[in-house]
């Protein structure tokens, strides 16, 4: 029986762990309150929906009370924020993350966070890069395995260090500066975990080497990776190849022998046959071939597509989307976010071939935020890993406590997959806070 979403009422039922927490942790300042009492009860309920242990829960919430909210800069004022962030689309500091269980699993939760202070985007720090830092340091010293030496590489290999530059730069562009560095938090059973994603910043790009600042960065790691030759042929013979755009890179903040570099590009095509040849690498991945309808069917569900809709043809925008509606987009930016889908490529040390990871961008081309989740919990419950879709379903409503799923987007982000040989897909649902919504606002101000 395929999930239904639950009446929407006007204040959910809090968690246990909420509800204990929420007694027993004291007051702060006034803006790491707000971001505790917004997305500390948000993630609470997935963390809840999710099936995690009580003792998992806590320590997944004590974590973002401790070292999320007072690094998630200062609330919003008059309907704005002082710092527009590039993690989320209406420009807030943190972006969740569900990815479907497989099988016999049960959902992870995570999210992507670019921490924030008071100096972030001025001449003392035009780049809003020390309050990472100092956070994923502060946790390299506390929690065991944490390892920055790739992060550190990427930070002193993809950026330009001139703070006087960057801020004339700037000035002659009529632009203020942008996110260039976030992390993000795993709440796994195997324990927390930290990655670290960078946006360059280079002040003399080299247009005749489009990837240059980034082979160059790489190959310090990894002279050779077979992983890697493959990505860049595809990159730079192919037709779609060609078509593509880097946006930024990832790494795990673990052991570099452990490690995984992800690189994330913009292809202006939302077309499934742009999606076929940019993840089996123009036939290269022959071993996808049996997993492709499935995936066509996934697109094509939570875009609301009728299944004889033409592999060729470019997906239309949702009829509610509005590029220059800047409480509903926050890329100008980074412009290769406003068109098309995203990839990432997983460019292991090891590997032959890399792995592709398609983002759909579903606050941009799906319906309504109740269809989009309906339409993926319906895909997953179809391949026996529907147990978890009414909680789902369930929990997108409590997080959107001011308004209906079905009266708008913007709640889900993307829904993403990766396909893989003689595995099930891994599948992931990106969600906002929803911070700036005119009905969140209205029930803010309403209290």
């Amino acid at each position: 029986m395929s999930p239904e979403v639950l009446p929407i009422t006007k204040k959910p039922q809090p968690t246990e762990a909420w509800v204990t927490l929420s007694r027993l942790l004291p007051a702060r300042d006034a803006d790491s309150d707000y971001w505790w009492g917004l997305t500390g009860s948000q993630l609470s309920f997935m963390l809840d929906a999710a099936g995690y242990p009580m003792e998992k829960q806590y320590e997944a919430l004590l974590f973002h009370y401790h070292w999320a909210t007072p690094n998630m800069g200062q609330a919003p004022s008059a309907n704005e924020l002082k710092w527009r962030s590039l993690i989320t689309v209406e420009g807030g500091p943190i972006e969740y993350s569900w990815k479907w269980p497989t099988t016999n699993g049960e959902p992870d939760i995570r999210y992507s966070l670019e921490p924030i202070n008071r100096f972030s985007g001025s001449p003392e720090d035009p780049l809003n890069q020390a309050p990472a830092s100092q956070m994923l340091n502060r946790l390299a010293a506390t929690v065991p395995g944490v390892d920055l030496t790739w992060t550190n590489h990427f930070l002193a290999t993809l950026f330009d260090h001139d703070k006087t530059k960057f801020l004339k730069a700037y000035e002659a562009a009529g632009v203020g500066p942008s996110s260039t560095f976030g992390i993000a938090a795993e709440f796994v059973p195997k324990g927390l975990g930290f990655k670290a994603y960078f946006v360059p910043r280079k002040l003399e790009p080299t247009p005749e080497r489009p990837f240059g600042v980034w082979e160059d960065s790489f190959k310090q790691l990894h002279p050779e990776n077979p992983s890697r030759d493959v990505l860049m042929n595809y990159l730079t013979n192919t037709p779609e190849g060609k078509r593509m755009t880097p946006l930024l890179c990832a790494v795990d903040c673990v052991d570099p022998a452990k490690s995984r570099l992800k690189w994330y590009f913009q292809s202006p095509s939302s077309s499934f046959a742009t999606v076929r040849d940019i993840v089996t690498l123009h036939g290269v991945r022959s071993d996808l071939d049996t997993q492709l309808a499935g995936l066509r069917e996934l697109m094509y569900n939570v875009l609301g597509l009728p299944g004889d809709f033409p592999d060729e043809e470019e997906a239309p925008l949702a009829a509610k989307y509005n590029p220059k509606n800047k409480e509903n987009d926050n890329f100008e930016a980074l412009p290769g976010l406003l068109t098309g889908f995203i990839y990432y490529f997983d460019i292991p040390p090891r590997a032959s071939v890399p792995e592709v990871k398609l983002y759909i961008p579903v606050w941009r081309y799906g319906r309504d935020d109740l269809s989009i989740a309906k339409a993926t919990a319906k895909w997953v419950e179809a391949r026996g890993r529907g147990a978890y879709g009414q909680q789902f379903l369930n929990m997108l409503q409590n997080v959107a406590s001011h308004r209906d799923l079905s009266a708008g987007l913007g709640l889900q982000s993307y829904v993403s997959c990766v396909l893989r040989k003689g595995n099930e897909p891994d599948i992931t649902t990106y969600m906002s806070a929803e911070l700036l919504h005119p009905l969140r606002l209205a029930q803010e101000a309403a209290k």
